[in-house]
C-alpha cells in the first residue's frame, strides 16, 4: 500500500510538468492579441478612407455635373428646375442626398427649343457619356432622357403645359400632372453651393415623390 501511494506521488509532479510544457508563455499571448488588434486597425482605416474617398469623389462628380448642367441650361435660355431627389436634398439638407441614384431636372418642352438638339449639346458639354430616352408611365408621349458620366447619372424629365377648358392651366410630365402655379413662377433656391431653380411650391411635390412625411422620414428609407 505504501509503495502505491508513493508511485501515484511521484506521478503527480509529471503531470503538472506536461501541463507546464503545454500552456503557452504570457508574452506570446500578449504578441499574439497585440498583433490582432493591429491587424483590425490597419483592416478599419483602410476601409474608412476607402469609403470617405469613395463618398467625397462621388459628391465631388454630382456637383461638377449639377454646376454644368446649370449653367449650360441658364445660356441656352432653357426653362428648368430640379426636382424629386435632388429637390429633396436641398430642401432638407442643403446638399445632395449622395445615396440617390441620380440628379433629377424638370425642363420645360416649349416652341423656342428642339430639346432632343438642346440635350445633344448639354451631352456634349456636360456628360459625354452614356444617353437613353424612355417614355413616362403617366404619359408615354413625353419622354424622360438618361444621361451618365462614368461616375453619375442625371435624368431630364421633358414636361409641357396644356390648357383646359375651364381657364385653367396644367404642366404635365411623363410622371405626373399638377396645376401650373404649383410650379411656376420659379424660385432661386441653391444644393451642394449650386444655385438652381426650384418648383414655386416644392414642398407639394416632394409630397407627391415621397408622401406627406417626406420632411420627417429617415433619408434611408425613402430611396
Amino acid at each position: 500500500m505504501s509503495s502505491q501511494n508513493e508511485n501515484t506521488a511521484e506521478a503527480a509532479p509529471s503531470d503538472s510538468s506536461k501541463t507546464n510544457e503545454t500552456e503557452p508563455s504570457p508574452y506570446l499571448l500578449f504578441f499574439v492579441r497585440a498583433g490582432v488588434v493591429a491587424l483590425l486597425s490597419l483592416v478599419t482605416y483602410i476601409t474608412v478612407t476607402f469609403c470617405t474617398q469613395v463618398y467625397y469623389d462621388r459628391e465631388s462628380a454630382f456637383h461638377d455635373a449639377l454646376q454644368c448642367t446649370e449653367d449650360y441650361f441658364e445660356r441656352a435660355g432653357v426653362k428648368h428646375w430640379i426636382q424629386n431627389g435632388t429637390l429633396l436634398g436641398s430642401t432638407r439638407l442643403g446638399r445632395l442626398v449622395l445615396w440617390d441614384a441620380d440628379l433629377d431636372f424638370g425642363i420645360l418642352d416649349d416652341d423656342a427649343h428642339d430639346l432632343p438638339t438642346v440635350l445633344d449639346s448639354l451631352d456634349a458639354e456636360c456628360y459625354n457619356g452614356r444617353t437613353s430616352v424612355s417614355n413616362g408611365q403617366y404619359n408615354d408621349k413625353l419622354r424622360i432622357w438618361k444621361k451618365c458620366t462614368k461616375r453619375i447619372c442625371a435624368d431630364f424629365h421633358e414636361t409641357v403645359t396644356q390648357k383646359q377648358a375651364d381657364g385653367s392651366v396644367l404642366v404635365v410630365s411623363g410622371n405626373g400632372k399638377s396645376l401650373y402655379q404649383e410650379l411656376f413662377p420659379l424660385k432661386e433656391c441653391a444644393v451642394a453651393r449650386v444655385k438652381a431653380k426650384c418648383p414655386n411650391n416644392s414642398p407639394f411635390y416632394l409630397a407627391q415623390a415621397y408622401g406627406s412625411d417626406w420632411f420627417t422620414t429617415p433619408l434611408a428609407k425613402l430611396f
